[in-house]
């Protein structure tokens, strides 16, 4: 992850698919919100790249922050053609609320992550 900033989130690139997960105890600034758009960002533009995959484990009600973060990534991925964007999370309720934010790209939701890794874009 790199940067104290950044230590709640994490931002990665497993072939094609960028996976992003969101830890139990995330609490996100303006500082913290921007380092993630930034990370997402720059992996989401990276050639080969077609999909999300979100791995949500936040235990409170996801922040407003975080789906301003969400909604500016979205918007990014679906110019760099990134295909779609799928969801994990143990509760749909959250899931539903990030799927909602990313109206450009097909977007899925799952309980499982090895259903979510096992879905074809």
């Amino acid at each position: 992850m790199g940067r104290a900033d950044d230590w709640e989130w994490e931002v990665r690139v497993e072939e094609c698919t960028v996976v992003l997960e969101l830890p139990r105890e995330l609490a996100l600034d303006a500082r913290s919100s921007e380092r993630l758009h930034e990370r997402l960002s720059a992996a989401v533009a990276r050639p080969g790249v077609d999909r999300v995959l979100t791995l949500v484990d936040v235990e409170h009600p996801l922040s407003a922050t975080l789906h301003d973060v969400v909604c500016k990534t979205a918007r990014t991925a679906a110019d760099h053609e990134v295909a779609a964007w799928h969801v994990v999370a143990e509760h749909d309720t959250k899931a539903v609320a990030l799927e909602q934010e990313i109206p450009a790209l097909e977007t899925a939701v799952f309980e499982d992550e090895r259903a979510a890794r096992q879905q074809d874009t």
